[in-house]
């Protein structure tokens, strides 16, 4: 359609079909047909006709092409204008072939991969049926106790600003929507704990955790999710300077706002609205677009309408934005986009895509201990012990529409390739034990006081640790666990995260020396609890750790530095950087460009990312300690010698006051080159 002709057709709706527009409904609610009305319509009260006016499902079973094409074909013919409804599902690391969790995925450092991951992840939604997606989450995580710290590229504004964006570019070529979440903030929530208030600052907000959503909405995101979460004491969701100040007007962006599930309805639980009519007027005021399953647009914007609490042109903006959506997707003239189960599940089942998902897993893992003991060596007998060992659940959370059965054991794994010989700890050379968190332990309503390795595991490493055999721990967590009693029982530790679909045989290759380890941390390791939050970023403070003097920055009981850095990652070689130089300087045009030698100094091809941070130097704002600037992932043969280029952008550099307005900063930027947070093997400066 035109733009004239979505004008003509929102002229044309009544009030009660521009609600239902911008209102979505579980898919379920359609299963049993339009004849009569259905349990789940009995409990809302509504009429088979007011489901059929609804602008957008949420696919809440699994996935069924040819039963989903004729809900969707039913209600668009239903429909008085016949317009079709949204499909949208949560597929957030991969659909049926499921990808490492994105926290695991951040630490290959590699846009091209996420990427890859959302054009796939797309052609696979594409054939179970679905339009849109409930991704890529950008939220800046910091805090290992919050679940949801998984679904995260991690702790770096960076980082997650350009795999975020890599990841809309994915989804954008498979023709699936984007929708950009929490925006924003939503990895304050206080304490770590899901749901629970935090409290932020505007210059914090523009210089940390906006950045992000603005790298996904300049890709072309279509779609942002406001955040459980309030700034400035005002809920996300019914918040006008974050819909309209920032989102609307700073940044120009028509992308639709689209409330998390019955977020609308909480409002109640706030205190600031007083029953479901105020909520849905709060909302739709602010800029909300659209109501996911509170059913309070539904229900009440007509009523709202007709005694003048909201205007027609709120409630058209709103139910444009929606219109243009589907009119981008296509869907008025193709509202169906698979109507054949054995395409659907030919699509899914691909190779190509199953090899895709391996090179992510094998990317993805870091290791963060080795002693010597790996790679392991054929002929090897080796005792595989452990929770983990024997287990399919190695996707994560959130992955909805991922088959248990379709993922091998690490047992299997190794039993298939023959190299080593399985055995009992007694006749082992070398024990591998797979343990830490369950898949179910993160992810949404997950959060931990005390992110620690389970301590009935432990025991079992403490005892495997007393055979007086090298014991290889492959950790696998959705959030960085709290490792200090740990890693003095283990001679390697391998953190797998939760590597999906293809992880075993990613793990098994990595553990055999097929290929190299090269994951990075994208996530900070702790201590201790107590040292939460902890990030490479941290802001400076007035008080300097002096070596543990009185009244200096330190812990009477713990060390300040981390377990492991962001960015730390080992090899089964070794790399070196020289010779770095400042190529281009930095303008408001172009990025500045430095060039640093990589080597490998070891024995072995391998991979690394080299890592870029910087800090300005005598500014009158306090800053952070250092930002990753830019990164570079980079292959060596043994011996090898590589010239690599980073550029760095302005973006990366400037701090912005509480109005959002860059700064105008000049001076030098101290820009330190190295393999993770902590390192400086190179040093410049560069002139802005």
């Amino acid at each position: 359609m035109t733009e004239k002709q979505l004008l003509e057709l929102l002229a044309s709706m009544s009030a009660e079909e521009k609600a239902a527009q911008i209102s979505q409904i579980p898919l379920s609610m359609c299963a049993g047909g339009f004849a009569e009305p259905t349990g789940p319509m009995v409990e809302q009260q509504l009429t088979p006709e007011q489901v059929v006016l609804c602008g957008s499902l949420i696919c809440d079973q699994m996935p069924d092409a040819e039963k989903f094409a004729g809900i969707v074909r039913d209600m668009t013919e239903r429909h008085p204008h016949h317009i079709p409804p949204i499909l949208m599902r949560d597929v957030i690391h991969g659909c049926r072939t499921v990808y490492p969790i994105p926290l695991a995925l951040g630490c290959t450092f590699e846009e091209s991969l996420a990427e890859e991951m959302g054009a796939i992840s797309a052609e696979e939604a594409v054939a179970c049926g679905y339009h849109a997606t409930f991704a890529p989450m950008v939220d800046v995580v910091r805090d290992p106790r919050w679940g949801r710290v998984m679904e995260s590229p991690g702790e770096s504004p960076a980082l997650c600003g350009q795999m975020g964006a890599a990841m809309v570019r994915g989804l954008r070529k498979g023709g699936v929507a984007a929708c950009a979440k929490h925006f924003a903030g939503y990895g304050l929530c206080g304490s770590g704990l899901d749901y629970a208030p935090g409290d932020v600052s505007r210059t914090e907000m523009y210089n940390t955790y906006l950045p992000p959503f603005k790298e996904a909405l300049d890709e072309g995101c279509e779609m942002v999710m406001p955040a459980f979460m309030m700034v400035d004491r005002i809920p996300c969701i019914c918040n006008p300077w974050l819909l309209k100040e920032v989102l609307r007007n700073q940044w120009h962006s028509d992308a639709m706002a689209i409330s998390d599930y019955d977020d609308i309805r909480q409002l109640m639980y706030h205190g600031i609205a007083g029953d479901k009519r105020e909520a849905a007027r709060l909302a739709l005021s602010a800029g909300a677009d659209m109501d996911m399953m509170s059913f309070a647009y539904l229900r009440h914007v007509p009523e709202l309408l007709e005694d003048g609490s909201i205007s027609m042109e709120q409630l058209d903006e709103a139910c444009l934005r929606v219109l243009r959506l589907k009119n981008k997707l296509g869907l008025f003239e193709n509202p169906v986009w698979c109507v054949d189960n054995a395409r659907q599940e030919e699509t899914c089942t691909r190779q190509a895509h199953r090899s895709s998902a391996l090179e992510a897993a094998l990317r993805s893992c870091v290791l963060m201990k080795n002693d010597g003991v790996l790679p392991l060596k054929p002929g090897m007998k080796v005792a595989l012990e452990g929770s983990h060992a024997d287990s399919r659940n190695l996707l994560g959370s959130w992955s909805l529409d991922g088959l248990a059965q379709e993922v091998q054991t690490l047992r299997e794994s190794f039993a298939a390739d023959g190299r080593i010989t399985l055995t009992d700890t007694e006749e082992a050379d070398v024990i591998l034990f797979a343990a830490g968190e369950e898949q179910e332990e993160s992810g949404e309503g997950t959060s931990k006081a005390n992110p620690v390795f389970p301590e009935e595991q432990l025991q079992q490493l403490r005892q495997l640790q007393a055979t007086g055999k090298p014991v290889v721990l492959i950790l696998f967590c959705g959030r960085p666990l709290i490792l200090t009693d740990v890693l003095p029982c283990t001679n390697a530790l391998m953190n797998a995260w939760f590597p999906g679909t293809m992880g075993a045989d990613a793990l098994r290759m990595l553990l055999m020396g097929d290929r190299n380890p090269s994951g990075h941390l994208s996530m900070t390791f702790p201590r201790s609890v107590g040292q939460i939050p902890i990030h490479h970023d941290q802001l400076t403070t007035s008080r300097l750790y002096n070596g543990g003097a009185p009244y200096s920055l330190r812990y009477l009981d713990e060390d300040l530095s981390p377990l492991f850095p962001f960015g730390f990652g080992l090899s089964y070689t070794s790399f070196a950087l020289s010779g770095a130089k400042v190529q281009q300087p930095l303008s408001e045009e172009e990025p500045a460009v430095v060039t640093v030698d990589v080597s490998n100094t070891g024995s072995l091809p391998g991979e690394t990312v080299v890592q870029l941070y910087a800090r300005w130097k005598d500014i009158p704002v306090v800053q952070p300690k250092k930002r990753l600037a830019a990164w570079a992932r980079v292959a060596l043969e043994a011996g090898e010698t590589k010239t690599v280029t980073l550029k760095i952008f302005k973006k990366r550099l400037d701090l912005y006051d509480q109005q959002g307005n860059a700064r105008a900063l000049q001076g030098k930027c101290r820009l330190t080159l190295g393999f993770d947070s902590t390192t400086a093997a190179e040093v410049l400066c560069l002139d802005c």
